[in-house]
């Protein structure tokens, strides 16, 4: 039950309840028949010892016939089985009537004043009465109070099951509309995305306890936009100011690099600065396109792209890449395939992507592009003989500024921030990027796109 819908716990928490209820209730209700029941059996048998006892001489004469007796009693309140009669200091019954009761003489008298007993198949009453020095025992049949009890506890029990499915039924329906306006919340807050912040809950008409907690949720949402807008806007307004002045930077190291004569240790210097000074310019350039994606700014601009050319371009780069670290590369390029698409961005992410798969490869390893159509889509795999990247670290593998470990990104550089940007791109284009696979041999990413001609 613990994984169950809300609306099924309600359901069965309240069939089981109002079946305990009713169950105590059944068994409540019978027990106090039965007492009461057995209560005037009780006061029958009293008022028949009374009537007995005052001709009670004629009980211990020989010559009476006690089932004659018994059946002369016209005024009897109770069901007579028989009776035993004697001196209460006798030790024994001076006559006993049915001898089946001679049992329940022994002692004489007996200790309890009312008690049942079963006797040869029969259940009996026995009320034990006493006046001046004789003690009377009457028995009395309480067969029908049994079968009074027997019928009520069973029509208790055959219409338990029927109430139980009027009560599921019942609180099937409630839990329906109690929970509707939940439903509703669920799937309004669902909706609301980083791009779509400025939606709010619909709010109920009643203030209720739902009404109070959809205000809340509408309240946070606010304070959440208002924190993403200011976290975006400056994320894109710092990357905007650094354009500039790393532009200039990078055009005042090139110069002194043409004017460097002769000095080696200085052109090393202005070298490195220009390489940093890139990575500024990259990382800036990131922050800027991943602000412009937060906010719903799509930068993107739809045309039918070759994707099967662009694959293959991005190829003959990697070779390019893969020379300095004698990386072998291996491409199966199905020709033909279109996509709709920014060529340019489409173009971003498949060089990201091989750029990762070099920098990330051991020295003499292998590469591999592939390209195929599968059902409706253009599937791009793009693999490498790197390291293996922990199941652990895997769910945040497209987080921005993600980095899979401190000494492989001293070794490779990069920010943490492509395969970020890669994701915002392909789902722009209504596609997925995927990790397929990461292990001691090999690493691979695969790249799903919509295609619009095979």
């Amino acid at each position: 039950m613990k994984h169950w819908p809300l609306r099924y716990k309600i359901t069965v928490w309240a069939a089981l309840t109002t079946g305990l209820a009713l169950l105590t209730f059944g068994l409540g209700a019978t027990w106090n028949v039965y007492s009461e029941e057995i209560e005037a059996v009780d006061r029958g048998m009293a008022a028949d010892a009374r009537l007995l006892l005052a001709h009670r001489s004629e009980l211990g004469q020989p010559e009476t016939k006690n089932k004659d007796w018994l059946a002369a009693l016209p005024d009897a309140t109770a069901s007579l089985y028989g009776y035993a009669i004697g001196a209460t200091g006798r030790g024994d019954a001076l006559r006993v009537y049915p001898e089946s009761l001679a049992s329940l003489t022994t002692p004489w008298p007996p200790p309890k004043k009312f008690f049942t007993q079963k006797l040869g198949g029969k259940h009996l009453r026995i009320g034990v009465f006493t006046a001046g020095g004789d003690t009377l025992l009457l028995a009395a049949k309480i067969g029908s109070v049994r079968e009074i009890v027997s019928d009520l506890l069973g029509a208790y029990l055959l219409a338990l099951p029927f109430v139980l499915l009027v009560v599921a039924g019942g609180s099937w329906w409630i839990a329906g509309r109690a929970l509707r306006p939940v439903a509703e919340i669920t799937r309004a807050a669902a909706s609301i995305t980083a791009d779509r912040l400025g939606e709010r809950l619909p709010a109920p008409a009643v203030q209720d306890e739902i009404g109070r907690h959809v205000v809340v949720l509408n309240g946070m949402f606010d304070r959440l936009q208002r924190s993403f807008e200011q976290a975006t806007r400056f994320t894109a307004d710092a990357a905007h100011e650094l354009r500039t002045p790393l532009t200039i930077m990078r055009g005042q190291i090139e110069e002194a690099l043409r004017s460097v004569r002769d000095d080696a240790e200085q052109e090393r210097l202005l070298l490195g600065l220009l390489e940093e000074t890139g990575n500024l310019q990259k990382i800036s350039e990131n922050l800027l396109l991943l602000a412009r994606f937060d906010v719903g700014k799509n930068p993107l601009q739809f045309a039918p792209v070759d994707w099967s050319a662009l694959v293959q371009e991005a190829r003959e780069d990697a070779e390019l890449l893969a020379a300095p670290r004698r990386l072998r590369i291996e491409a199966d390029i199905a020709p033909g395939l279109r996509v709709s698409g920014d060529a340019t961005m489409l173009r971003r992410v498949v060089l990201n992507l091989v750029d990762n798969a070099v920098k990330f490869n051991r020295t003499d390893g292998r590469l591999e592009l592939r390209l195929q159509a599968a059902a409706a889509e253009a599937v791009l795999v793009i693999g490498n003989t790197g390291s293996t990247i922990p199941p652990e670290r895997q769910g945040a593998l497209f987080e921005r500024f993600f980095r899979v470990g401190a000494d492989r990104n001293r070794e490779a550089g990069g920010s943490g921030l492509g395969l970020s940007l890669c994701r915002e791109i392909v789902t722009a284009h209504g596609g997925r990027i995927v990790l397929g696979r990461s292990d001691e041999d090999w690493t691979e990413f695969r790249v799903h796109l919509p295609v619009i001609s095979i």
